[in-house]
């Protein structure tokens, strides 16, 4: 592992952090690094290959002369964890995490053993009363939510994947098995429960296999279980890529139907009442048909994201499912319905930090299934088949490959993932503004299309004037790639050559 020493970290430093490099016979590649801190003995900043921070603190036994490491949690630049939030799990800044290893260090100075320490807390978290598969779940959902417990690809759960899981197990489970004994449950008996589910949801069947796959391993890695019983059962139902994208007609109802939806009427059992969907969520879905997003991405949009004068807008990565920031070159009809969300808000006395405001709080925005909800009112109310929010995504991938798009750019477009490989790695954490024109362009073209689709004439011409102000753009933005490659160069060259660990 490489490391750096004889030197203070800084906020800054810590930020642009990047991880170490080694020549293999292959070529380079990113490895595991750490960077001490000069100002506080032990604590130390590490760098895994994906570009993930942990704080760790490292000290030698005073009696026993063993070496240990505690990780303190991993770093952020803004702020910090309650302290009740266990060690590992917690959010630190450079600040709060010089905090905490004082802290541990006066403890070793005085004898103690932070790594024992924090062993017997797991090991008394352990043992805490799991009698039925009730208990099970709900020691895992709060493992879950409190980051204790990371599956898989070792992120945090997302909130409303979370609540999905909570859903599935109150919905299906937790009344067929929730009395059930963990360690009694059988391949037998678990494949019935499924084909019970299976009859009454088929997809919702497989869903709930999936989550069950995880509670037991959960109980294995707290080693309340051995084995998990429903790891060789297959899934039940076929599931097969939905397809359905829209055509020139029905973009159009829709596109009409969200400019003045009280004239539409919805049935409900034998009443026909007006449809009600307010403008703020109208305007969400328009702008999911002109910037091609994710519904929870175009809910959770916040001024703080969006750079108007240049016609940006930057998803952080804790909002993006890909967890890698994403740039989105705004058109100018995206441009015009975020001013007008804003301007609604200004019209209703109201200044939030989230562009569309849930009524539940100011500054909190819109749950994304507020926008699920309302897409299907409106397509019910206009009597269209087998249309979800999502098709609308998928309609404007498939239009804009139409246009002469190139599948790579629409990828980019949709923030689909890379492959691996050091130049995914490189692309994930420095390129930003990586292929930006071309993105602006795919979506001035989808947007043009839009246009003629919706209106029922033929795809305006470019506009001299907005494309006098893209090309500016262009130029200020190839400047700016051009200066993050040199700094990216500049970071391997100067970064530390390291065996790498796995």
């Amino acid at each position: 592992m490489g490391r750096r020493t004889n030197r203070d970290l800084t906020a800054a430093f810590c930020r642009s952090a990047k991880p170490g490099v080694r020549e293999t016979a292959s070529g380079f590649e990113y490895c595991r690094v750490s960077y001490p801190d000069g100002d506080v003995r032990g604590l130390e900043l590490r760098v895994t290959p994906n570009g993930e921070k942990t704080w760790a603190f490292r000290y030698r036994d005073r009696i026993t002369g063993k070496q240990s490491r505690v990780t303190l949690g991993r770093f952020d630049p803004h702020v910090d964890s309650p302290v009740e939030v266990e060690p590992g799990v917690r959010r630190l800044t450079l600040y709060g995490a010089r905090v905490t290893a004082r802290q541990l260090r006066a403890k070793v100075d005085n004898g103690g053993d932070p790594a024992t320490d924090l062993r017997q807390a797991k090991a008394q978290a352990r043992s805490q009363t799991v009698n039925t598969m009730s208990d099970l779940a709900e020691v895992y959902f709060e493992a879950c939510e409190s980051g204790i417990y990371r599956s898989g690809r070792r992120r945090r759960k997302a909130t409303s994947t979370l609540a999905g899981e909570r859903w599935l197990w109150k919905r299906y489970l937790d009344r067929r098995l929730g009395a059930e004994r963990p360690e009694t449950l059988t391949r037998t008996g678990l494949r019935a429960v499924l084909r019970s589910i299976y009859g009454d949801a088929p997809i919702q069947s497989n869903r709930c296999r999936a989550l069950l796959s995880q509670l037991f391993n959960f109980a294995i890695s707290e080693e309340r279980l051995t084995a998990n019983p429903i790891a060789h059962i297959t899934p039940l139902a076929e599931e097969r890529a939905r397809t359905r994208t829209l055509d020139p007609t029905e973009i159009r109802a829709i596109w009409t139907g969200l400019q003045s939806p009280s004239t539409l009427q919805l049935k409900r059992g034998r009443e026909t009442v007006p449809l009600t969907i307010g403008r703020g969520l109208c305007i969400a879905i328009e702008l999911a048909m002109v910037t091609l997003q994710r519904r929870a991405e175009i809910s959770g949009m916040m001024r703080s994201e969006l750079d108007l004068e240049h016609h940006l807008w930057i998803i952080p990565e804790d909002r993006a499912k890909g967890r890698a920031q994403q740039l989105v070159p705004l058109s100018p009809r995206a441009l015009s319905l975020i001013e007008e969300a804003l301007a609604l808000q200004a019209s209703r006395g109201k200044t939030s930090k989230a562009v569309f405001p849930s009524p539940r709080g100011v500054d909190v925005p819109v749950g994304a299934p507020a926008l699920s909800h309302a897409m299907t009112h409106l397509v019910a109310a206009l009597g269209l088949v087998d249309v979800t929010l999502h098709d609308l995504r998928r309609t404007g991938a498939t239009g804009m490959a139409a246009l002469g798009v190139p599948p790579f750019i629409v990828s980019k477009v949709l923030a689909h993932k890379d492959g691996g490989g050091g130049a995914a790695v490189t692309a994930r954490h420095y390129n930003l503004y990586a292929y930006a024109d071309e993105k602006r362009e795919a979506l001035l073209k989808w947007s043009r299309r839009l246009v003629s689709i919706t209106s029922g004439t033929p795809a305006e011409a470019p506009n001299s004037t907005a494309d006098d102000a893209i090309s500016r753009r262009r130029a200020a933005l190839l400047e700016e790639l051009a200066a993050l490659d040199a700094a990216s160069v500049m970071a391997r060259q100067d970064a530390p050559t390291a065996d790498f660990q796995p």
